[in-house]
C-alpha cells in the first residue's frame, strides 16, 4: 500500500490511518464553509462507484483530503464535502461503528447541532429521515433548522432513493465491499505548525496551485479531444486530432483576450456580488489575472450554481456539448456588448436593480426572438420605477427627491441617460455612468448658494444676479432690485447675516431638490465646480466635454435646455429659473413615459 493512498476503511477504521498518530476524528474547523452537496453530487458518486470494474486490482479514486494534525484530532482543510458524504453512505449501509464520531464540527459553536445531527440522529433515525419532508422534520426537531443539515437531510433521502431504485440483481453487499476496499483517497498530510487557514485560502476547489482557469483551460481541451479520438482510427486522423487541440486552445485564448478588456470587464463584473469578487480570489479563480474566469463566474451562475472546478468535472454531458456551452454563452454576451438596446437594458438593470445573471438568462432562453428579449428586459426597468403599476410620477417638483427619494431619483436620472444615448445614437454608456459610485448628484440651482470669491468677482456675479431677480422675480412691493441695495449691502459689518438673508428671501421659490433641479456629474468634475453660478457651471461642463470626456447624456442635455421647445421664449443661458426645474420635470416625465407607451 502506499503510503499516502488509502481505502475508505482504511480512512475510517480505528486500526487505519487515524491509529498511526492516535487521533480520535476528522474535525471540521470554524473557517471551513458549511456541508452544501447537491442530489445530483451524490448520485454521481454512487452511479461512478457502481459501474466501476475493479478487477485486476483496480481501484477508483476520490480528490484528495488535505488535513493537518493538532492535538488528538487531525483538522480538515480539504475534504470536508467527501467526508460527511462517505459517513452518511456507510451509515445508510449499516456501518455505523465505523464511522460514527468519525467526523466531527466544533461542539461550541452552532455547528454542534450539524455534528449531533450526522452523528447520532442519523444512526438512530434514519427511517425518520427518509419518510419525512424538510418542513415536517424541522416542526419535530427545531434546533437542526440549520443549511448544512438540510444539505446532509435532501442527500440520506438521496441515498435511500438511489439503493431502493436498483435492480433486483444489485447486491449491496458487494457494493459496500466496493465502496470500502476499491475506492480510495490521496491523503495529503501538512506539517502541524503549518498556517491552516492560510493553506485553505490559498487552495483552489482542486487543491493545487494553478489558477482555476488553467485548469478549466486544460480540463476542456484534453477532455474534448479525447472524446474526439475515440470516433478516430487512422493516422491521418489522428493528426486532426492533434490540430483540433491546437485550435481549441487558441479559441479559448482568442476569449481570455476579448474579457480583458475594461470596458466589457466593468460592466459585466456588475453581474458579479461583492462577496463572491472576494471569494473568487480566494478560491483562485482571479479574475483580474485571468479574465475568462468571468465567463466561467457566469456560465456556472446560469445554471444556478456555484462557480468550482467540481462543476466542470461533471460528465452528465459530454465534454464536447460542455465546450460548446461555454463558447455559445461567450458569444451570446459578446453579442449582447455590442447590441446598442441590449447593451443598455442590461445597464440599468445589472447596477440599478441588481437583476442576477441567471434572471437575465431566464428571459433569454425563454424569449420567443430577440424583440421578445428586449420586450422582457424593458418591461423589467418599467417594474423597477413603478409603484403598484404606475410610473414614478416625476411631475411634481415639490417632492424632496435628493433627500428622501434617492433611489427613485437615480433611477429616473440613468433611465434619461439610457433614453438619451437610444434615441441619438450616441457613444454607448459606460460601466460607471450606469451607477453613483463616480458621480455626485448635482443642484443646478445651489441649494446653499455660493458667492465666487474676492471683492470684484463677488461684485460682478451679484450685479448679473440682481439683473436676473429683476427678469424673473416680482418682488412683493413690485419695486426693481437695485445695485445701490447690493453696494450697500457689501459695506454693512454684518454683510454676511444680511447676504444669507437677501439670498434665501428671493430664491425660496425654487424647488432645490427636484429632479427638474438635480442632474448627475462626474465627482471630480462637481466638487471642482462647488456651488457655482449655473452660467459658469454650465462654461466648465460644456468645457469638460469639448476636451473629450464623458458626460452623463441627460446631464448634458439639461444644461443645452432640451426641455426649451422653438417656440419657448425662455433662452436665458446665464440664469436657472424655477420655471426651468419646471419645465425640466414636465420634460423628463413625459420623456419616460413616451418610453414605456409610444
Amino acid at each position: 500500500m502506499s503510503e499516502l493512498l488509502y481505502s475508505i476503511n482504511d480512512l475510517f477504521s480505528d486500526t487505519g490511518y487515524l491509529s498511526f498518530e492516535s487521533k480520535s476524528h476528522y474535525h471540521i474547523p470554524l473557517y471551513q464553509r458549511g456541508y452544501k452537496w447537491k442530489p445530483k453530487h451524490v448520485t454521481k458518486l454512487l452511479d461512478d462507484i457502481r459501474h466501476f470494474n475493479h478487477g485486476d486490482d483496480k481501484f477508483y479514486c476520490l480528490q484528495n483530503i488535505t488535513i493537518v494534525p493538532r492535538g488528538t484530532v487531525y483538522n480538515v482543510v480539504d475534504g470536508q464535502q467527501r467526508l460527511t458524504t462517505l459517513s452518511l453512505i456507510l451509515q445508510y449501509m449499516g456501518e455505523t461503528e465505523l464511522v460514527k464520531d468519525k467526523v466531527k464540527f466544533p461542539d461550541n459553536s452552532i455547528r454542534k447541532y450539524s455534528n449531533e445531527f450526522l452523528n447520532d440522529f442519523v444512526n438512530q433515525n434514519g427511517e425518520d429521515i427518509i419518510n419525512q419532508s424538510w418542513y415536517d422534520f424541522i416542526d419535530d426537531s427545531p434546533n437542526y433548522d440549520h443549511q448544512d443539515i438540510s444539505h446532509m437531510f435532501t442527500v440520506y433521502q438521496t441515498i435511500q432513493s438511489w439503493f431502493s431504485k436498483q435492480p433486483t440483481t444489485f447486491s449491496i453487499d458487494n457494493y459496500k465491499d466496493k465502496l470500502l476496499l476499491h475506492v480510495k483517497v490521496i491523503i495529503n498530510k501538512i506539517s502541524g505548525d503549518s498556517n491552516e487557514e492560510k493553506i485553505f485560502g490559498n487552495l483552489n476547489s482542486k487543491r493545487i496551485p494553478l489558477d482555476g482557469a488553467d485548469l478549466i483551460r486544460a480540463m476542456l481541451v484534453t477532455r474534448v479531444v479525447h472524446e474526439e479520438a475515440k470516433k478516430e482510427e487512422s493516422v491521418k486522423n489522428i493528426v486532426r486530432i492533434n490540430e483540433k487541440r491546437v485550435k481549441i486552445g487558441w479559441v479559448i485564448d482568442q476569449v481570455n483576450n476579448w474579457w480583458s478588456q475594461d470596458k466589457i470587464k466593468s460592466f459585466y463584473m456588475g453581474l458579479v456580488s461583492k462577496q463572491d469578487q472576494a471569494s473568487l480570489k480566494t478560491m483562485q479563480f482571479n479574475i483580474d489575472f485571468h479574465p475568462i474566469n468571468l465567463l466561467y463566474y457566469l456560465y456556472a451562475k446560469s445554471k444556478e450554481e456555484e462557480l468550482s472546478l467540481e462543476l466542470y468535472e461533471e460528465l452528465n454531458n459530454s465534454p464536447i456539448e460542455q465546450y460548446k456551452s461555454i463558447i455559445k454563452l461567450h458569444e451570446t454576451l459578446k453579442d449582447w456588448f455590442a447590441d446598442r438596446e441590449i447593451y443598455h437594458y442590461l445597464g440599468f438593470l445589472i447596477f440599478q436593480q441588481n437583476t442576477e445573471f441567471f434572471t437575465v438568462w431566464d428571459f433569454w432562453i425563454g424569449s420567443d426572438n430577440r424583440d421578445g428579449f428586449k420586450a422582457n428586459l424593458k418591461q423589467e426597468i418599467k417594474n423597477s420605477i413603478s409603484i403598484e403599476n404606475e410610473l414614478i410620477d416625476f411631475r411634481n417638483e415639490d417632492v424632496n427627491w435628493y433627500q428622501k427619494n434617492k433611489k427613485s431619483l437615480l433611477k429616473g436620472l440613468i433611465l434619461m441617460d439610457v433614453i438619451h444615448s437610444l434615441k441619438n445614437n450616441q457613444a454607448f454608456i459606460p460601466a460607471s455612468g450606469f451607477s453613483k459610485d463616480a458621480n455626485d448628484i448635482e443642484h443646478i440651482f445651489p441649494q446653499t448658494p455660493e458667492t465666487p470669491n474676492g471683492k470684484q468677482k463677488e461684485l460682478e456675479y451679484f450685479k448679473s444676479y440682481i439683473t436676473f431677480l429683476n427678469q424673473h422675480v416680482v418682488p412683493s412691493n413690485n419695486k426693481k432690485f437695485s445695485l445701490e441695495d447690493y453696494d450697500q449691502l457689501y459695506d454693512d459689518p454684518d454683510y454676511n447675516k444680511k447676504l444669507d438673508k437677501f439670498i434665501a428671501k428671493h430664491t425660496k421659490s425654487y424647488s432645490v431638490h427636484s429632479i427638474g433641479n438635480l442632474v448627475m456629474l462626474n465627482s471630480s468634475l462637481n466638487r471642482s465646480i462647488g456651488n457655482s453660478s449655473y452660467s459658469y457651471k454650465r462654461a466648465r461642463l460644456i468645457d469638460h466635454f469639448n476636451k473629450g470626456n464623458y458626460v452623463q447624456p441627460h446631464t448634458f442635455h439639461v444644461f443645452v435646455r432640451y426641455f426649451n421647445d422653438i417656440k419657448s421664449e425662455n433662452h436665458d443661458y446665464e440664469h436657472w429659473s424655477q420655471k426651468d426645474i419646471v419645465d425640466n420635470c414636465e420634460k423628463i416625465a413625459s420623456t419616460i413615459e413616451n418610453f414605456f407607451y409610444e
